[in-house]
């Protein structure tokens, strides 16, 4: 038979008993035998309920969530916390005012701490996690590293300051109380990879509140004996019970989640790493400057230095591991830049510029003031039978060859660009070599081009040319005075050049030239 509660009679309950006893424990030491019996049994259900609801919460899981595997791993260890509590509250009461039932630092509780710690460490170690490359990994490990390092910083230094130098200890004591240090830096493992691997199988209301329940349970341990000498064992027993019971609660909100049966979407991240490893690196500084505030120089100090030194080298190493990351991108970038460019600007095809690169190119020219501009538009004659007798294929072999025979002919500073179809144009760098650049385009277009099929094609130019030589000349005046020079050309003869003047104003053709002009 399944238990059933009501919606919130599970929080509310465990509120109550919770605040309930903090009040009775911080108020007065009067009755100490029953509470240390009253905190012994609280936390014993509390750990009991916690395995009965991460049980729950992993049954109705579907099989292939890897969120499953954990909470069923969570209820197997919350079940191993269970049995060292219920051993915890026998030895209490056999021995209710013994140092091991005020502090909670009995062997059996100690050892199943232990236990149920390495249980989920194993679960989180297993825990499938995204596919990332080498160096994301390396950040990734070098940001838990640090978040580890300062828990166990912490850790030891509590350990440390509840011990206390001005007494002996026995080794049992000692060796309850070193589990405190082993305890934080697991916990802070278990959450540091699941938060920072950003898969947590768990709501992250729920990832605040069962890491904060685990710190207050390894503090009451850290500060236990230390309390009890003080006389305020009230301390450790609310605190003890608090976090258990924020444990149990935690588990109690994971099987009532809406999101328990379907893996959750990932979401969207405002930031693009974590704060965790610096909150992490500020927490250690701080306690630093409150030690050397507080403490004469003693063996904390060493601990919070030593500890600070190693967090500060790794958040420098992951920071150097960021830098390399960005300049990498930055040189992908300035790749991916420059083929985007080369992409803009140049005709697919044949290589050569396009009509945007050609625009911009002659465009400055004209503004450099360095000398006449000479400027070369060529058009194929018979080159559409070419198309409509061997195909579109044969004619990207004709420009794709016409190319290569223009920029032989023309000069290393000179721009030859494709403006379209099988129009191109030549900027030429020495207005002087216009003519002979223009001829020598005209003889070799006119040779048989070799297909590939093993036919041989002919087609020729008609090349219009221009000198810019006049103040107030821009492109398109320019331009126009090449195309009527061009269309000359083609009016004398397939296969020849004509040059022209251009001046500030746009050229008029002749009578015959302006009808064939008409007729393009």
């Amino acid at each position: 038979m399944r238990l059933r509660l009501p919606g919130v009679a599970v929080p509310t309950a465990a509120a109550v008993v919770v605040l309930a006893l903090a009040g009775w424990f911080m108020s007065t030491t009067a009755g100490l035998r029953v509470q240390v019996l009253s905190c012994w049994l609280a936390v014993a259900v509390f750990a009991s309920m916690m395995s009965y609801f991460a049980f729950r919460a992993s049954t109705r899981m579907d099989r292939s969530d890897p969120r499953r595997r954990f909470w069923a791993a969570l209820a197997a260890a919350a079940a191993v916390f269970g049995v060292g509590e219920w051993a915890q509250l026998v030895s209490a009461v056999v021995e209710p005012l013994s140092l091991a039932a005020l502090t909670g630092t009995g062997v059996v509780r100690t050892i199943a701490l232990a236990v149920g710690c390495i249980l989920l460490t194993v679960v989180v170690l297993t825990y499938p996690i995204p596919h990332r490359s080498s160096r994301d990994r390396l950040c990734y490990l070098l940001d838990l590293a640090t978040v580890v390092t300062a828990a166990g910083t912490f850790g030891l230094y509590w350990t440390v300051a509840s011990t206390g130098a001005d007494r002996s200890v026995t080794g049992g004591e000692l060796a309850a109380v070193a589990a405190g240090p082993i305890v934080a830096m697991l916990t802070a493992f278990a959450v540091g990879r699941l938060h920072l691997s950003r898969v947590a199988p768990f709501n992250w209301q729920i990832g605040i509140l069962g890491p904060f329940a685990a710190v207050v349970e390894a503090a009451a341990r850290l500060l236990g004996p230390e309390l009890v000498q003080a006389g305020r064992p009230g301390v450790v027993f609310t605190m003890t019970v608090s976090s258990h019971g924020l444990l149990m609660i935690a588990a109690w909100a994971q099987q009532r989640s809406p999101e328990h049966g379907r893996a959750r979407p990932a979401r969207t991240r405002k930031l693009p790493f974590s704060l965790l490893p610096y909150a992490a690196l500020w927490t250690t500084f701080a306690l630093v400057v409150v030690t050397l505030a507080t403490r004469a120089f003693d063996v904390r100090v060493w601990i919070a230095v030593t500890g600070l030194a190693a967090i500060t080298g790794f958040v420098v190493a992951r920071q150097l591991t960021s830098f390399i990351d960005n300049a990498d991108l930055l040189a992908q970038r300035d790749v991916l830049t420059a083929r985007l460019h080369t992409m803009a600007f140049t005709d697919g095809l044949t290589g050569l510029a396009n009509r945007a690169m050609f625009l911009e190119r002659l465009d400055q020219a004209l503004h450099d003031d360095a000398g006449p501009v000479g400027v070369l538009l060529i058009d194929l004659d018979d080159f559409k039978p070419v198309n409509d007798s061997f195909g579109h294929a044969a004619g990207d072999e004709v420009l794709v060859q016409t190319a290569a025979r223009l920029r032989a002919c023309a000069g290393p500073a000179d721009v030859v660009a494709r403006l379209g179809g099988d129009e191109f144009a030549v900027l030429v760098g020495h207005a002087g070599d216009l003519p002979a650049v223009a001829a020598r385009i005209v003889e070799a277009a006119g040779d048989p081009c070799d297909l590939a099929g093993g036919q041989r094609v002919r087609v020729h130019a008609s090349v219009g040319g221009t000198v810019a030589s006049g103040p107030g000349l821009d492109t398109s005046a320019l331009l126009h005075t090449a195309d009527v020079a061009m269309y000359a050309a083609k009016c004398s003869g397939k296969g020849t050049f004509h040059l022209a003047e251009a001046t500030g104003h746009h050229a008029e053709p002749a009578a015959p030239l302006r009808q064939a002009l008409a007729r393009r």
